[in-house]
């Protein structure tokens, strides 16, 4: 087990070509997603932003779909595999589209935290490249 966190540990570390490393990549993006997703909690239930600006037609729905574009500018910056791509374009087009929907779009939005799945995707895709990257690395 202690060899797993290890190299868990490792790969948190490696700098990534912008400077920053995994493990700083990572918890912004977590921050940035628990901002719209799960920030306040209501009698148990966590909810963030994007349900908050939710309410307000179409312009809230708008106006979190164009923030959760951060997920989808950050992958491809990090230049991660394009089906990572496609897959946080999917959830992002899901529930900015349900989302719009009156009162149906609304109760949607605290169940379905598109950006916190879209952090998981970048995460899932950026450790791979990072795996590869490290295990294509000649030994010093």
């Amino acid at each position: 087990m202690g060899k797993d966190r290890t190299a868990d540990s490792e790969l948190l570390n490696v700098q990534l070509g912008n400077g920053r490393t995994l493990e700083d990549e990572l918890r912004h993006l977590q921050m940035f997603a628990r901002v719209l997703d799960s920030r306040f909690s209501l009698m148990g239930m966590k909810f963030g932003l994007d349900s908050v600006l939710g309410l307000v037609p179409v312009a809230g729905d708008v106006a979190t779909g164009i923030a959760g574009t951060y997920a989808l500018y950050t992958a491809a910056r990090l230049k991660l595999h394009p089906i990572a791509l496609a897959h946080i374009g999917w959830n992002l087009l899901f529930d900015t589209t349900l989302g719009a929907i009156p009162v149906v779009g609304d109760a949607f939005d605290f169940f379905f935290k598109s950006n916190t799945k879209n952090v998981r995707v970048i995460e899932k895709h950026l450790r791979r490249k990072v795996q590869k990257q490290l295990k294509n690395q000649p030994l010093a």
